[in-house]
Parts: C-alpha cells; sequence; structure tokens
C-alpha cells in the first residue's frame, strides 16, 4: 500500500504521531518516524516497506498562503526499517549522529531575495543513553523510542546536542562540518558524523 506523501507529511505536522509501530509488515506496509518544524518550513520521514528493501523518505515542505506545501523528497534504502528499539552508543559511532542530509529549493520569488532559498534537513540517530535532544535553537525534542529524529532549517545549520537523563551534554553535533555552501537543488547525500 502506497501512501499520500503531501497529505501525511501534513497530517503529522498538524498532529504528531498516532501510532509508534516497532516494525512494518505485510499489513502496515508504512510508519510515519519523525517530523521537525522550524517557522514556516518543515520536513518529515516515513518508511515504507518494498520489495526486499525499506524506503526511508524524507519530505519538505513550506507553509505558504494558509496552506503546507511539499516542496521535494528525497531518502535511501536500508535492509531495516529503522523502528526497532534504539542501540547503546558503543553499538553505534557515539551517542547522536547524522546519516544522510539534504535540501530543497524554495518556489522562485517566494520569499526575500536576501534569505536562502532553499530548505536543509538532517536525519539524526541517538542512541539509547540519550533522553533528549537540544536542536540548537532553544527546543528540546525528547529521544524516541527508535532514536530517528529530523532537524530542519532556513539559514544555518545547527549544532545539535545530544542530552542525558539528568541534562548533562553527551554529544555535540555541529551540522554545518564539512558541508559546502548552498546545496544543489534535489541532493540527498549520505554522510555521517560521530558524536
Amino acid at each position: 500500500m502506497a501512501y499520500d506523501a503531501s497529505a501525511e507529511s501534513v497530517r503529522l505536522i498538524e498532529s504528531g504521531f498516532d501510532a509508534d509501530p516497532t516494525r512494518l509488515s505485510r499489513r502496515r506496509r508504512f510508519a510515519a518516524v519523525a517530523y521537525d518544524v522550524h517557522g514556516y518550513v518543515a520536513a518529515t520521514w516515513f518508511v515504507r516497506r518494498g520489495h526486499g528493501t525499506f524506503w526511508h523518505e524524507i519530505h519538505t515542505l513550506a507553509f505558504q498562503d494558509g496552506e503546507w506545501i511539499r516542496l521535494g523528497s528525497g531518502g535511501h534504502t536500508d535492509d531495516k526499517d529503522g523502528l526497532a528499539d534504539r542501540p547503546p552508543a558503543a553499538d553505534m559511532l557515539g551517542a547522536l549522529t547524522s546519516t544522510a542530509g539534504g535540501c530543497t529549493a524554495l518556489p522562485s520569488g517566494s520569499y526575500p531575495p536576501d534569505q536562502p532559498q532553499f530548505v536543509s534537513c538532517a536525519e539524526l540517530r541517538v542512541a539509547h543513553e540519550v533522553a533528549a535532544v537540544d536542536l540548537g535553537r532553544g527546543e528540546l525534542k525528547p529521544a524516541p523510542r527508535h532514536g530517528r529524529l529530523l532537524v530542519v532549517w532556513r539559514t544555518h545549520p545547527p549544532v545539535v546536542r545530544a542530552l542525558g537523563p539528568d541534562g548533562a551534554g553527551l554529544a555535540t553535533l555541529d551540522l554545518a562540518a564539512g558541508s559546502a555552501d548552498a546545496p544543489k537543488h534535489g541532493l540527498w547525500s549520505r554522510r555521517r558524523y560521530a558524536g
């Protein structure tokens, strides 16, 4: 069963999660993984079951004329659906990693020309020890059971921090590290940063 990426993204942004499946099956063919909203831009992450693989799909959106408009999508395949409980940091590349990121161009002429004309986002993964993630803009997000989050931005890539149950910093990740100037439209790159 396919899903309507635009409708499901808007539903997720406006209503949040309605379920927390631990895996996909023949009956449950897709699930919302993560989403982030920052001002008038947003990103959503869904996983859907394909033939012999799982498709991880990220959609970028902008709020225009009173409604959310899907700008574009990108993603990757994996042999796992990514919905299992998060592993300990020792089994990952640290307590906080970013495995992929990308951007989508904003509609031409819809925003001031002196501002970036694209929406960027990055996939984040946190370990079992992490209780929350500071997205670098004064907002804490609780670590989900599966440990996968998204962060979206327009101007400068944020510095995100993984926090333990006591609020102590466990890892810091500068999403600008190693990035070039404004990525090209449609770019979706897989990259890893250790925290």
